[in-house]
């Protein structure tokens, strides 16, 4: 134990020395010429679903003639408060993406990081929400009755002309009671005629459901307000897709309480709207989580975080046939390129193009020595010696490897593998990339390098 704890010292102290020294990088996409970045900052949560937020939207399309590539990075409190050199601004970037987390909540309630995000829209930025991003935006619930529902409340945006229907006894609990990757409510959606997702290849469309709101007009008279104009509507009520139950343990034995019901059906699932100069896509599914098709709900006894790990019955989605994560990021990043003033004529075409970084990976940063995990490694992932880096990918491509900027590697047949063995000492970039189609996803990595040889 105190030998790890040598090791973590020794490298911490590395990690500080490279970061002072390491060389400036650019990313594999700014090597191409005459193409239109948009800078997208994503708030960062503890969530995994932001990290495949992120993946979702680390891509770029062509279409007449014409090369748009998202850059994405994560922007924190004090950028999103208007501070430091990557301050959230119209300068700095095209779009704010906040999506399924909790901590907005919270630094809502911050004046000068309020105030300092809906001046970005008002200016011109661009805001779409997933979930909890969702309701950030709105004006928050008509009748709070609770706690959270008030802290909810204290801290919203308010550049959505929307109330949100997210109760805790209701709607939430398909997110405390889920089981993770298991759970979740693939829920039908009626697609309107709008831009963003007129192009759906079928109507309605099923998306992942985790306790996110249904949104109805509110009567706000902010003239910075604009039209709120429905995108989806909820089809189905969730409850009686997936009917779930409040649980009790009665003289040892567990026994129903009674039924979780919800009221969602008939409210708006997503809508686009206006503050300002800005453009504002809202979603209270998640176009960015894997869902599956057909199938039905099941109640267990589990645990979870959202129990304290306490015996609980969850809920987990079984017999369904599940389909790839990017089945429903066209219509994320058909919004994100609709919030940065894209022409609709140019927005993204359908493409369900992934890929993932498999080992080393953004969820769980480690230290490896010569391809063999170590540690956990918080401050980032850590190589010494050489690494096989493994990449996914839903695509039969190629896939191309750089490091900072620079093709190391193609590999064309799956397994896809670079066996990394370039000398190289500090922080660096990595990202691989598959194009098909005229589209480009692509996937990337900071990570802490030391190879001597």
């Amino acid at each position: 134990m105190r030998r790890m704890q040598q090791v973590a010292r020794f490298l911490s102290f590395a990690v500080i020395i490279s970061i002072l020294l390491a060389p400036s990088f650019q990313s594999s996409e700014s090597r191409t010429q005459n193409t239109v970045y948009i800078n997208v900052a994503v708030y960062p949560s503890i969530v995994p679903a932001i990290k495949v937020l992120e993946y979702a939207l680390q891509y770029g399309w062509t279409i007449d003639g014409i090369r748009y590539q998202f850059n994405v990075s994560e922007i924190n409190m004090k950028g999103a408060k208007g501070r430091g050199a990557n301050a959230l601004n119209t300068e700095n970037y095209d779009v704010f993406v906040i999506g399924a987390s909790a901590r907005q909540y919270i630094h809502g309630i911050d004046v000068r990081w309020k105030n300092n995000v809906r001046e970005f829209v008002a200016d011109g930025g661009g805001y779409v929400g997933i979930c909890g991003g969702a309701n950030e935006a709105s004006q928050g619930m008509l009748h709070p009755s609770s706690v959270i529902d008030r802290i909810i409340d204290a801290g919203v945006l308010g550049i959505a002309n929307v109330y949100v229907n997210d109760d805790q006894e209701q709607e939430w609990q398909y997110l405390y009671k889920s089981s993770g990757l298991e759970g979740g409510v693939p829920i039908a959606c009626e697609i309107t005629d709008h831009p963003i997702l007129n192009v759906s290849p079928d109507n309605p469309r099923i998306i992942r459901y985790e306790g996110g709101p249904g949104m109805y007009l509110a009567d706000k008279t902010d003239p910075l307000l604009g039209e709120v104009v429905p995108i989806a509507i909820y089809a189905e009520e969730i409850s009686e897709k997936a009917p779930i139950h409040f649980w009790k343990k009665v003289g040892g034995e567990w026994q129903i309480e009674g039924p979780v019901t919800t009221d969602l059906k008939g409210e708006y699932a997503a809508i686009a709207t206006t503050y300002g100069k800005g453009r504002v896509a809202l979603f209270g599914p998640h176009p960015e989580e894997r869902t599956v098709l057909g199938g039905h709900v099941e109640e267990f006894l589990g645990r979870s975080k959202y129990t304290l790990f306490r015996e609980d019955y969850l809920y987990r989605w079984v017999d369904g046939e599940e389909v790839d994560w990017s089945y429903n990021w066209w219509m994320l990043r058909r919004a994100v390129a609709w919030a940065a003033g894209v022409p609709d004529d140019e927005l993204p075409p359908i493409n369900d193009a992934e890929i993932f970084m498999v080992k080393p990976n953004v969820w769980h940063p480690a230290l490896y020595v010569n391809g063999r995990y170590i540690m956990p490694a918080p401050w980032g992932n850590t190589i010494i010696g050489e690494m096989p880096f493994e990449i996914s990918t839903n695509e039969n491509a190629t896939v191309n490897f750089y490091l900072d900027g620079r093709n190391m590697y193609s590999d064309s047949a799956p397994p896809y593998i670079w066996d990394f063995d370039a000398p190289s000492t500090g922080k660096h970039k990595i990202v691989a990339e598959v194009s098909v189609s005229g589209a480009t996803a692509y996937a990337q990595m900071d990570a802490y390098l030391f190879n001597l040889r």
